[in-house]
């Protein structure tokens, strides 16, 4: 029996809703629970890597994970414009209001994380707790990459932001430059396609517009995302909610103050490295991630909240 097969024994349901001018798929269950935790992934994958975490969620919780905009299932609009996060956040906001919720958990990976910081700046009433997981603020990293870091961890932030060259190196090799991301992480690679997750997260990757939206992605954060959260700094807007962080002791953030860096845009933060984890936390070390996030999610929700 595969993973889906399993969670939807679980209870878990595949679902479509055009919200903000965009047709986005997510999954859904646990709606007996009174709290909603809201999923939403990173790059380049979708919904699917959560599939580990939700067998647990649900038995607490009532879950949502959502296909970002140009991922996963989702629709996948072309050019650049909709794929600047606030545009994102307000999908998923109004995914939630037309649910009929009013206050959530929101757990973030990557980009999705991104998106999740915007929604919880954007929308601060609707968001009991937030975690983010395997980031730093996007304006941090911009204003300090060094050409090592450049170089080693976030090249792709700068080769994406490229027109047109991108597109004409990846297309036709889109198997290739998956596998070479996920190849930071070797053995999530192989588990992956032990799993037959890989496959799926290969036909999101190529289906019509799939690469290309996540390029998109990247491009609006550098061209709007990076400006706003400038402005935002010299204001000193800051995150109000209580916000967890969990990095990999051997991703990206290795050896970086983490907690540092988000006490500078957020009011309330904790967290740790997770050991023996690169930057796909959720997937390779979800036993940890449960074990930090189920107690931080139990101290901020509250019986009768929806």
């Amino acid at each position: 029996m595969n993973d889906w097969q399993n969670l939807q024994q679980a209870g878990l349901t595949k679902q479509y809703a055009l919200v903000n001018g965009v047709r986005l798929h997510y999954v859904e269950a646990g709606k007996q629970h009174h709290q909603t935790v809201v999923l939403l992934h990173g790059f380049p994958q979708n919904w699917q890597m959560w599939r580990y975490l939700i067998p647990e969620l649900i038995k607490r919780y009532h879950v949502i994970a959502v296909d970002l905009r140009g991922y996963g299932d989702s629709e996948k609009p072309e050019g650049m414009n909709g794929y600047d996060k606030g545009t994102m956040a307000r999908d998923v906001y109004e995914l939630i209001a037309s649910m009929q919720l009013k206050k959530i958990a929101l757990v973030g990976h990557d980009r999705g994380a991104r998106v999740a910081r915007r929604f919880a700046l954007d929308y601060p009433d609707t968001v009991a707790a937030l975690s983010l997981i395997d980031i730093l603020p996007l304006e941090l990293i911009y204003d300090q990459l060094s050409v090592s870091a450049a170089a080693k961890k976030y090249w792709h932030w700068t080769f994406q932001l490229v027109p047109d060259l991108p597109e004409a190196l990846i297309e036709g090799r889109e198997e290739v430059y998956l596998q070479f991301l996920f190849n930071r992480s070797p053995e999530l690679l192989k588990q992956l396609k032990k799993e037959g997750v890989w496959q799926e997260y290969l036909r999101a990757w190529k289906e019509p517009g799939g690469y290309q939206a996540a390029l998109n992605d990247y491009r609006a954060t550098y061209e709007v995302d990076l400006p706003k959260y400038r402005a935002e700094r010299q204001v000193q807007r800051k995150l109000t909610q209580p916000c967890l962080l969990l990095w990999g002791d051997h991703g990206n953030l290795a050896d970086q103050p983490v907690l540092d860096y988000w006490k500078e845009v957020a009011t309330t933060v904790s967290g740790k490295a997770i050991a023996d984890c690169g930057h796909y936390v959720p997937e390779e070390q979800p036993e940890a991630v449960l074990q930090e996030l189920l107690p931080f999610l139990q101290n901020f929700f509250h019986e009768g909240e929806s």
